[in-house]
C-alpha cells in the first residue's frame, strides 16, 4: 500500500516542477523583451536613402552635460567607431584642430556654410558630422550607473543639406539581461554602445 501512494506522488511532484520551471521560464522571456523594448525607445534617427559619404569630417560635440571635455571625447569615440565600422573614411582629428584655428572657429558643435565648403574641398571630404553632448555622467548618487545622451547629425559638405541626424540617451542599465547580468558600469564603454547603436542607423 506504500508502495503504491509513492508511486503516485511522483508524477504530481514533477509536474508542479514542471510547471514552476515553464513560469520562471516564462518570466525571464517577458523581462528580457521588456528590456529590449525600453532600451530601444530613446534612438531617434533620421536618415536619407542611399547616403553617398565615402569620407567623413567629424568636429568636436558642443558640451552642455557638465562633464569636462565630453565633446571632445565623444567626438574622439565617433571617429574610432566610425572607422572601424569600414564604412566611412575619416579626417585626422589633428587636421580639423588646425582647420578650426585657421578659420578662427570658436563656436563648436555649429559651422556655417561657407567654413563647411570650405572644409570640404580643403581636405576631400564629403560630409561633416557635428553634434551636443547633453547627458555625459559616471555612475554616482544622481545616478547608479553611468548615462549618455547624444545628438548627432551629418551634413553635406557641398550643399549645406542635413544627410542623417540621430538622438540616442542610454543609461548602463539598459542593457541588462537578467539581474545584473549585461550591465554597463565604465562611462567610456557604454558611450561607444551609445556612439555604435547611433552609426547603424546610418543608411
Amino acid at each position: 500500500m506504500i508502495e503504491v501512494v509513492k508511486s503516485r506522488l511522483k508524477p504530481m511532484f514533477w509536474l508542479k516542477s514542471f510547471h514552476l520551471v515553464l513560469m520562471l521560464s516564462l518570466t525571464i522571456l517577458l523581462y528580457i523583451v521588456g528590456c529590449t523594448v525600453s532600451s530601444r525607445d530613446s534612438l531617434q534617427s533620421e536618415t536619407s536613402i542611399n547616403i553617398k559619404v565615402k569620407k567623413v569630417a567629424i568636429l568636436p560635440f558642443y558640451n552642455i552635460s557638465g562633464y569636462r571635455d565630453a565633446g571632445k571625447i565623444v567626438a574622439n569615440i565617433f571617429v574610432t567607431e566610425m572607422f572601424k565600422s569600414g564604412r566611412f573614411r575619416v579626417e585626422e582629428s589633428g587636421n580639423i584642430a588646425q582647420f578650426m584655428i585657421q578659420e578662427r572657429m570658436d563656436t563648436i558643435g555649429e559651422i556655417e556654410i561657407e567654413r563647411l565648403t570650405i572644409l570640404g574641398k580643403r581636405m576631400g571630404v564629403d560630409a561633416v558630422m557635428t553634434g551636443t553632448v547633453e547627458e555625459f555622467a559616471e555612475g554616482g548618487s544622481a545616478y547608479p550607473v553611468p548615462i549618455v545622451s547624444i545628438t548627432a547629425r551629418m551634413i553635406d559638405s557641398s550643399s549645406g543639406k542635413l544627410i542623417w541626424s540621430g538622438q540616442n540617451k542610454r543609461r548602463g542599465d539598459d542593457y541588462i539581461i537578467v539581474l545584473d547580468l549585461g550591465e554597463v558600469r565604465s562611462l567610456t564603454t557604454l558611450t561607444q554602445k551609445v556612439v555604435r547603436e547611433m552609426i547603424d542607423t546610418i543608411k
